[in-house]
């Protein structure tokens, strides 16, 4: 086994050791933390799962980031936790502890792809014709403009990103920049949402925003595409 390949297999034995560490420290501390947001999650109680975080305090600035990482790093939707945010700390404290729990949950997620999962995709790369523009289409832009997207899916641009040449330095720009519009939509259409009697005009003018953006977007791709 050559050198690189073994300091390739140290990695991925740290990082498992890492996260399952985590994971069973968490439950350790509290055995019940993650039945209970599971059981909201499958009810789909968000005032109920806000609720429960909250009662732990300035705590729940730790867990709401760690909830966000851990949900970016196994591949789940965010948006539940993102919305709670806003209902637990309010509109600009909710985006920043969302924006940071992104951040770091992309990340992590970013280096384990292409940590664990790089050589074979690469394989499977060179094997499809269409799959060898990749590289082409991962730049730091097309990254950012792929985590600007309000509620577009975290694993299929990390996935992208990690199969690609983009450097660590070059995703962590796209990720910290672009990731931060998103989470704005994101925690103040959830805020709004859950205190629509008191903010139904503001969210009004974000839901014309947000349609008139999108409408934008496929005029371009739709004019791209027709050049």
């Amino acid at each position: 086994m050559r050198q690189e390949e073994k300091n390739n297999w140290l990695v991925r034995g740290i990082c498992l050791i890492l996260a399952a560490g985590l994971l069973v420290g968490v439950h350790v501390l509290l055995p019940h933390f993650f039945s209970t947001i599971w059981h909201y999650m499958l009810q789909k109680d968000i005032e109920g799962m806000a609720a429960y975080i909250a009662s732990f305090g300035y705590g729940a600035i730790g867990l709401c980031i760690f909830l966000i990482a851990l949900a970016n790093a196994v591949g789940v939707p965010t948006i539940q936790f993102l919305s709670i945010n806003g209902v637990i700390f309010g509109l600009v404290p909710g985006i920043i502890v969302s924006w940071l729990g992104e951040v770091v949950g992309i990340e992590i997620a970013f280096r384990l792809m292409r940590t664990l999962f790089r050589d074979k995709a690469q394989m499977i790369i060179s094997k499809h014709a269409k799959l060898n523009h990749v590289n082409a289409y991962s730049t730091i832009r097309t990254v950012m403009i792929g985590r600007a997207i309000p509620y577009a899916p975290n694993v299929v641009v990390t996935a992208i990103a990690a199969m690609s040449k983009l450097s660590y330095r070059d995703h962590f720009i796209a990720n910290l920049i672009g990731k931060l519009p998103a989470v704005i939509v994101e925690v103040w259409l959830g805020h709004d949402l859950f205190h629509v009697q008191a903010h139904s005009g503001r969210l009004t003018v974000l839901v014309v925003l947000l349609i008139g953006a999108y409408g934008i977007l496929w005029y371009k791709q739709h004019m791209r595409r027709k050049s």
